[in-house]
């Protein structure tokens, strides 16, 4: 069910520019070390390189940038200013690359399409 979408478009070229012309910051938003830590969880893995964590930090980052982007068209498309829950399953449903995440949504969940013409709820 994949379908052209030019903000998330754009969004990924600006992720491209950016990526490209620009070294992993320092700076990051989650905490390294937990990374770390979970990372280690895997038995095979038993030392992480110091720049591995920053690239995780980034890369979950820019995950959870594009899967707010698509949730928020959701909420404009119903008309409604607060991002739902809702939001987030349907989202997750608008690509293949997010597939794995509706097995971890709870049931009943309130995953809403809105097509153009019609409203049907999942």
């Amino acid at each position: 069910m994949q379908r052209k979408n030019p903000i998330v478009d754009e969004y990924w070229k600006s992720i491209l520019d950016y990526v490209t012309t620009s070294m992993i910051h320092k700076d990051n938003a989650l905490p390294l070390a937990r990374i770390k830590r979970l990372m280690k969880v895997e038995q095979e893995v038993s030392k992480v390189a110091n720049e591995v964590p920053p690239l995780f930090s980034r890369i979950t980052e820019i995950f959870i940038e594009e899967l707010t982007l698509r949730a928020w068209q959701c909420t404009e498309k119903g008309k409604r200013r607060i991002l739902q829950r809702g939001d987030i399953c349907s989202a997750a449903k608008s690509s293949d690359v997010f597939d794995f995440l509706i097995y971890l949504m709870p049931k009943g969940a309130g995953i809403v399409e809105l097509n153009m013409n019609s409203q049907t709820k999942y």
